[in-house]
């Protein structure tokens, strides 16, 4: 069995890395486990200090929907040293006092960078019993420089959390008016229908994975219950065929799975442009959807969610975190940004109100032999969770909501790989099967810590009754 990466080097067009066997890669976490150790308590400590107080709250506050963000409380979140602050502020008056906002003038602040401080920052912050009910809906304003994307994927275990980065004020004044328009309207913008598209490169690539396991399973789901689903899978899946489809259609729901684009060897510049853009099913055209390819003042997509299963489809981090683990080079830019093509997407005043979407590498646990049976029963924990995101937009739950069961896996995961060390220092043997429960139980940490999202996570689906 092998581990492999969802993604496409920019400069070579091969796989960013190259799949490893399950045996080494679990050596490889079990090795750099003792110097990662403290970091993963720190965060240990910090996501269940999160998932804990999501719980507690919900008891002493006899929270019995946590899907109406008016009764549970939204607020905005900055960085303290984000220089647009102030135009932050009023940009998103609007959209504060329609979700209920006691006072806009008084968002969070992150104070803080080092993560060493930012469990304190949430202690003193957002779990203090002096901070009279908080609220659950927390809007994340500003880029990865002021708000670190790890920062965004702790405070997810406590909280319904989303972001908001474009290119400029006017990007985010248009988003706002454009929820506040779509909920005020007398009938959705879309459909009740979906779009699944995933590529498959054969029997070696992981993209064959992914829609076979993932994708078509997804799909079948909706189909089985009335829903409208259209399908662009393996020889169909190219841009020119999923662009016309979005162009001539209103889907509630796009769901993609593909490789995503890196170029660890290109300038920040193109990195920026290019990281995490779709790559779609090879044919004589170009195969790349980027940025550019989303119109910008027309309607493409309109009150819509695009759900994105690839490498750096939300964002690139500034070294990635499996170096520390995995021993490989580094994914590295200049700084941490979130990508361009969710920010074109969401910045269009008549496109998507919410993009999810992965942080960094995204891996799948391959098979030597995907005829055996019972490998589909071995994926459904795998995509459990993206399965139940799915089905919760698609119910109209708003997006936060609807990710806080991966959210929450965070913590558990976490817990695994400290007990695993703490099992080894007590010299405690490991189960025969040891090897593949690490892989998968760290594939679904790396889910749950970065697949974010994009837009207000208040925000929510309107879908047609019939």
């Amino acid at each position: 069995m092998k581990v492999m990466s969802l993604g496409i080097n920019y400069t070579t067009r091969k796989l960013l890395f190259e799949p490893l066997e399950e045996e080494e890669f679990a050596k490889a976490v079990l090795k750099s486990l003792g110097k990662n150790v403290d970091d993963v308590r720190s965060l240990s400590r910090s996501t269940t200090r999160g998932t804990t107080f999501r719980g507690s709250r919900e008891v002493e506050r006899k929270i019995v929907d946590r899907g109406d963000p008016l009764s549970v409380g939204w607020t905005f979140l900055i960085g303290e040293k984000d220089p647009l602050k102030d135009q932050i502020i009023k940009e998103i008056r609007p959209l504060a006092e329609r979700r209920g906002m006691t006072d806009p003038d008084q968002p969070l602040v992150l104070n803080v960078t080092d993560g060493d401080e930012w469990l304190d920052w949430l202690q003193d912050n957002y779990f203090s019993p002096d901070v009279d009910a908080q609220p659950h809906y927390v809007l994340i304003v500003g880029n990865p420089e002021h708000v670190p994307f790890r920062f965004q994927s702790i405070l997810a275990t406590a909280a319904a959390v989303g972001r908001l980065d474009f290119d400029s004020i006017d990007d985010l004044r248009a988003y706002v008016a454009k929820v506040i328009r779509l909920e005020k309207a007398t009938k959705p913008a879309v459909k009740k229908e979906t779009v699944f598209f995933a590529t498959d490169g054969g029997l070696e690539d992981p993209t064959y994975l992914s829609r076979r396991f993932m994708a078509e399973p997804l799909a079948r789901t909706l189909q089985d219950r009335k829903i409208k689903t259209t399908t662009l899978f393996g020889d169909d899946a190219t841009k020119s065929r999923l662009l016309e489809l979005l162009s001539k259609t209103t889907p509630a729901l796009v769901y993609t799975a593909s490789h995503g684009l890196g170029a660890p060897d290109e300038s920040f510049e193109i990195q920026k442009k290019f990281n995490g853009a779709i790559c779609c099913q090879e044919s004589e055209h170009d195969c790349l959807l980027t940025a550019d390819d989303v119109p910008a003042n027309k309607p493409f997509l309109e009150g819509a969610v695009v759900f994105q299963f690839a490498c750096f489809g939300y964002g690139t981090p500034a070294e990635s975190d499996y170096s520390h683990w995995l021993g490989e080079q580094e994914i590295n830019t200049e700084a941490d940004f979130v990508s361009a093509l969710p920010k074109r997407l969401l910045a269009n005043p008549q496109g998507p109100i919410a993009f999810v979407g992965h942080v960094d590498t995204a891996w799948l646990h391959g098979f030597d032999d995907p005829e055996v049976p019972g490998i589909s029963e071995t994926w459904n924990p795998r995509i459990e969770p993206f399965k139940r995101a799915v089905e919760s937009l698609l119910g109209a739950q708003p997006s936060g909501h609807a990710m806080a069961p991966m959210s929450t896996r965070y913590d558990l995961y976490n817990a695994f790989l400290t007990n695993t060390y703490d099992r080894m220092q007590r010299g405690k043997p490991l189960p025969p099967d040891f090897d593949k429960r690490l892989v998968n139980q760290f594939i679904t940490r790396s889910d749950a810590q970065n697949y974010m999202i994009l837009g207000d996570p208040a925000a929510h689906l309107r879908i047609p009754t019939r």
